[in-house]
């Protein structure tokens, strides 16, 4: 009879408990939501904490359609950067690598439609960021070309810059430079709008490194973010963080390839990144991305990816999620 008693009960129990994890779930998620629209949890607090992976998928995967009208392409073009952002039919590009990718760059984006650009940024007049930038204003323009604002002493005399600067010229383009606290207003996709918000050269910061004056943006698409910060070095990131502007972010392109004078504990802390991308040469002599900074990023992410390792990578997003997908194999 008692067995008969404590099987009965079992199955009561089996049957309501379907019910019960419904409710308890649905319970979490009204919770859950208030907290998120009130402020108290922010959406990155939810996805650090339901560990956000964004998916890959081989070159050729399928995008959603839902997520196609949004890409930021990491460029492969070896020891240096460039980076293409596709958003509602606009276009960014950052950087354009050594003057050997300057063609490399050009195809990428004629093979993606682009007959002119929206807008250009030449992060800093290194070598590695805009020896292919004149090459890509002969052949393609933009209607905006962004660049920090140097003191004096250090604008280069170099031939790679002068090369650039005569582009534009014979182009019939000017250069606009660099105001932190401007915001763009890209595109509009399904009514949500893009954003680009410059953050840096922060006004009135003086630097003994160029590279610390790189132009840093921001880009801000529903609830994706991504940051770019060029080569800051701590010095920069420093500056960049006591402006006190919004750095947290979804993903990360790292400061300087990768470099341990780079992406310090303190700008990652407030980053927080969830996905993040280096620009870096196979084999180069540098040694990118150095191993304190992998060890730093792994901090907050398992998803890193390297361009001398996968090849371009591209990221596409429907404002909610991120699909990766990778060329295979880098320069």
């Amino acid at each position: 009879m008692a067995k008969g008693k404590k099987t009965g009960s079992v199955s009561r129990l089996l049957k309501i408990l379907p019910t019960a994890l419904l409710i308890m779930v649905m319970c979490v998620g009204i919770c859950l939501g208030v907290l998120i629209e009130t402020g108290w949890v922010s959406l990155g607090d939810v996805q650090q904490a339901i560990g956000f992976t964004p998916p890959d998928m081989p070159d050729g995967g399928t995008v959603p359609d839902e997520a196609r009208d949004f890409a930021v392409h990491v460029i492969d073009v070896g020891q240096g950067d460039s980076i293409l952002i596709l958003a509602g039919g606009k276009s960014v590009l950052i950087d354009a690598g050594e003057k050997e990718y300057g063609g490399k760059v050009v195809s990428y984006l004629k093979d993606r439609g682009i007959t002119r650009l929206d807008y250009i940024i030449a992060t800093h007049p290194h070598s590695d960021h805009i020896g292919g930038m004149a090459e890509v204003v002969s052949e393609i323009g933009a209607e905006k070309i962004i660049v920090p604002k140097l003191p004096d002493n250090m604008v280069p005399t170099t031939k790679v810059y002068e090369n650039f600067l005569k582009a534009v010229k014979n182009g019939g383009m000017k250069l606009t430079a660099a105001k932190a606290g401007t915001v763009y207003d890209i595109a509009e996709i399904g009514g949500l709008p893009v954003t680009m918000t410059i953050l840096a050269p922060v006004d009135g910061a003086e630097f003994d490194d160029l590279n610390d004056y790189s132009v840093c943006v921001r880009i801000d698409y529903n609830r994706i973010s991504w940051l770019f910060t060029g080569d800051l070095s701590e010095d920069g990131e420093k500056a960049l963080i006591k402006s006190g502007q919004d750095i947290d972010v979804t993903a990360y392109k790292a400061g300087h390839h990768g470099s341990s004078s780079s992406s310090s504990d303190k700008l990652l802390e407030k980053i927080t990144p969830r996905l993040c991308v280096i620009s870096c040469g196979e084999g180069n002599s540098y040694g990118h991305p150095h191993e304190e900074t992998l060890d730093r990023l792994e901090k907050y992410t398992g998803s890193i990816y390297r361009t001398d390792l996968c090849g371009a990578v591209s990221v596409y997003s429907d404002g909610e999620r991120l699909y990766v997908s990778k060329q295979g194999g880098g320069s």
